[in-house]
């Protein structure tokens, strides 16, 4: 067309003769251009049919590959839930086995528990107030007298006690029966007696003593030494003689033996086992107990100890021989005697002791006792051995000298116990032991009888019934508030389907109110709860008309076109991300909800149309609403996107503003844009600048990371360089500081083909 024109300017500018002769050559060429220009375009369209098919194809052939590849998933998809559900099957089936076998057992166990157990009593119906009161003072009756039997018997008086005990004081082994016949074989025979001396003893024990109010017994075991000292004097001349025929002469020696002094040192040590009754006075801080004390001599011990002098006697000589050592001829000769067991065995003795208590003067818990006592046995405890004959001495066994001495040498004579002489044969011996005993003794702690703890009372029994004041049917779901007067706790339940709450409650007054949707409150009632009570409150509730509840409606327009169309609308209170209410419009893009009135905003979306988010201030009216369609150039501000303060940092309160822009990029992938950061007036141009362009880049990143390709997206920052309000009110730096989007591209085919 524009070839045409300019050959028609040109034949005007050549002049009418020019143009007559030409015109024929003019129309010729430009018919050729019009058919040159036919044919390209021609051409062009022909090609691009062929593109378009060769497009067609290629895309029927990957979607044929695509569903081949899709069938071959499905198939092996199938394959393997068909081999999971056999598998879970053939799992199902051994666990039904296992299971059945167990109830097999567990039924068979039940019924081998059932044969063997007596089955249990069917649960007692519920008592009434008089029944629970009667059982109650039962039970604590029976209690009362296990109580005062367990009582009584805590506070008996009674202990018992494990203590020790050591005893010292004056001992002696009382020796009588001691026979002797003299010897017939010497001159001048003579004889000994025994004389018993004392000496110190003592002892040390433990043992168990019950007392009983007053009385006590004493049970134990104990080691006790007696000491004795036995003297064997003369009985006539203090001499004794033995004749030695001297041969060949046929002379007689005569030696005398002369004993001073001559004593025996007996310890006998016997294990024996007291007991002793006896009591503790209650108004003075005294004691006494008697009894015995059996035991067995265990260890015993003799020493003999005194001088000698000897000298003979010889009708050859004119005087007697003396103090000649060689012939055994001494003065005065100590006899150094080595010591010798005595055997001493089964010992009774009688004993008894009284005392003081010292516990009021010893602050400690163990008891302190300090007594005198006496022991004495009444029984022969001598345990006779027959001493074995002297060679040369035919009535050895009956000279009590000469088994003492045993032997003709002085200064070498061994030694024997007077109590292992024939003499002793019926001699008799009886322990004696008196002095000091200092006793300390310990509680044992008591087993005590525990008493029982008093049942706690029935606890009164209070109901509510609640029900509606014009139909009087029952209410279920009533929350019903108890407060106690007393203590002020707070019960809150709700009655069930009968209308009724029951429970237990502490005698005393209670307030009590019910609230319930639908319904006004109920008046508080004051109610007393007295003990083995049961009363029932009934309550009535009004309801509450039903209001009427404002309805927004909402149309939504092509702001362009002016028709209906379909979108998704979200409604949130203003200045909140909360969700109230969410749904896709009629395809006459008619929306409606229940709402209270107030400020909200409405947040709409539709594929080939820019999200918008409208503040709606509702009373109950209708809203008509326009979105508008995708075209390149339109200019978007991202509302409620946030950043950290002086940061480019996308705060968490951003993260709907963000969700919504990228659902609309990726609903729309057809659609770029370039984004562009600004800022307030406030700093520096080059920190502002810096700031606004790391903003636009933040908010590009962001919509990568979820999934918008980068190259549908382009950012810059323009600093303060483009105010939308002025910088000197905080209002007007809030409007600068934003983050615009601005549509570069569509593409516009397939925006139409999403229009249709």
């Amino acid at each position: 067309m524009n070839m045409k024109r300019i050959l028609y300017i040109l034949l005007l500018a050549m002049g009418l003769g020019v143009v007559a002769p030409m015109a024929s050559v003019v129309d010729n060429t430009v018919a050729s251009a019009y058919a040159v220009d036919d044919k390209a375009k021609a051409k062009a369209l022909k090609e691009k049919e062929k593109a378009k098919k060769e497009k067609e194809r290629e895309k029927a052939k990957a979607a044929a590959e695509k569903a081949k590849a899709k069938a071959a998933a499905d198939k092996a998809k199938a394959k393997a839930a068909a081999d999971k559900a056999k598998a879970k099957a053939k799992a199902a089936a051994d666990k039904a086995k296992a299971k059945a076998a167990a109830d097999k057992a567990k039924a068979k166990a039940a019924a081998d528990k059932a044969k063997a157990k007596p089955a249990k009593p069917k649960a007692e119906p519920a008592l009434t107030p008089e029944e629970e009161k009667t059982q109650y003072l039962t039970q604590v009756a029976a209690i009362d007298r296990a109580n005062a039997k367990a009582e009584a018997y805590n506070n008996r008086d009674i202990s018992h006690r494990l203590g020790f005990w050591g005893q010292v004081g004056y001992s002696n082994l009382f020796t009588s029966g001691i026979q002797y016949t003299p010897a017939t074989g010497g001159l001048n025979p003579v004889g000994f007696m025994n004389k018993d001396n004392g000496y110190v003893g003592g002892g040390l024990g433990l043992g168990y003593q019950l007392r009983y109010k007053q009385f006590i017994m004493t049970l134990g075991a104990e080691f006790t030494t007696y000491n004795s000292v036995m003297g064997l004097s003369n009985m006539e001349d203090g001499t004794f003689a033995l004749s030695y025929g001297m041969q060949p002469y046929a002379s007689t020696m005569i030696y005398h033996y002369t004993f001073n002094s001559l004593q025996e040192q007996l310890i006998g040590g016997f294990a024996q086992v007291p007991l002793l009754f006896g009591m503790e006075l209650k108004n003075a801080p005294l004691f006494w107990q008697v009894g015995v004390k059996a035991g067995i001599g265990v260890w015993g011990q003799s020493t003999l100890s005194g001088t000698m002098t000897t000298d003979i006697e010889d009708k050859e000589l004119i005087g007697g021989l003396t103090d000649m050592y060689n012939h055994t001829l001494v003065t005065d000769k100590a006899l150094e005697c080595p010591a010798t067991s005595a055997k001493f065995g089964l010992n009774v003795a009688a004993t008894a002791e009284v005392g003081i208590t010292l516990d009021r003067w010893i602050s400690s818990p163990a008891k302190v006792r300090l007594s005198v006592f006496a022991d004495y046995g009444v029984l022969n405890v001598s345990q006779y051995t027959a001493p074995q004959a002297i060679a040369g001495y035919p009535n050895a066994t009956q000279d009590i000298p000469t088994v003492l001495l045993a032997g003709s040498d002085p200064i070498s004579f061994p030694t024997q116990s007077a109590l292992s002489t024939t003499s002793a044969a019926t001699a008799k011996v009886n322990p004696f032991l008196v002095g000091a005993k200092l006793a300390v003794w310990f509680d044992l702690p008591r087993k005590q009888k525990v008493t029982q703890d008093y049942p706690k009372a029935p606890v009164p029994r209070m109901g509510v019934y609640l029900f509606d004041e014009a139909s009087a049917s029952a209410l279920s779901g009533v929350s019903v508030e108890i407060t106690s007067v007393e203590t002020g706790k707070v019960l809150k339940k709700s009655t069930n389907r009968q209308g009724l709450l029951q429970g237990r409650f502490a005698a005393g007054q209670y307030r009590i109110s019910a609230t319930k949707n639908g319904y006004y409150p109920s008046d508080t009632i004051i109610q007393t709860v007295e003990e083995f009570t049961f009363d029932t409150l009934r309550l009535p509730l009004q309801r509450i008309p039903a209001p009427i509840i404002p309805t927004l409606c909402m149309n939504i327009y092509d702001e362009e076109s002016r028709e209906p169309i379909e979108a998704s609308v979200r409604l949130t209170a203003l200045n909140d991300t909360i969700v109230l209410y969410a749904a896709q419009s009629a395809d006459d893009g008619f929306v409606e909800t229940p709402l209270t009135e107030g400020d909200y905003i409405a947040h709409l979306t539709a594929q080939g149309y820019m999200p918008e988010d409208d503040t709606i201030h509702f009373v109950q009216d209708t809203a008509d609403l326009f979105m508008q369609p995708i075209k390149k150039g339109i200019k978007v501000k991202i509302e409620n996107l946030f950043f950290a303060t002086n940061k480019t940092y996308i705060l968490p309160q951003s993260e709907q503003a963000m969700s919504d822009l990228a659902t609309f990029l990726l609903e729309n992938p057809t659609v770029t844009i370039h984004i562009t950061g600004h800022t307030d007036a406030v700093g520096t141009d080059e920190a502002n600048q810096i700031l606004s362009e790391g903003r636009a880049n933040a908010v590009r990143q962001n919509l990568i990371d979820r999934g918008v390709a980068p190259e549908r997206m382009t950012a810059e920052g323009k600093g303060e360089k483009e105010p939308v309000a002025p910088n000197d009110t905080e209002e007007g730096r809030q409007l600068n500081r934003r983050v615009e989007f601005v549509i570069t591209g569509t593409n516009g085919a397939d925006i139409e083909q999403v229009f249709e």
